[in-house]
């Protein structure tokens, strides 16, 4: 448990977390130049490709 604390000695906030994400993970795994492109639900109007 002391590598867990050490990070929060570095300022790391706690619900900052170690994990990538799961867009990020698929951009990653499709070769995608943009995470939106990934993304299940994207957030802005205007998307790339409708």
């Amino acid at each position: 448990m002391d590598w867990y604390l050490e990070a929060f000695r570095h300022r790391m906030l706690p619900q900052g977390g170690f994990a990538i994400g799961l867009e990020r993970w698929v951009a990653q795994l499709i070769g995608a130049p943009n995470v939106r492109e990934a993304a299940l639900f994207p957030r802005d109007l205007h998307r790339l490709v409708p």
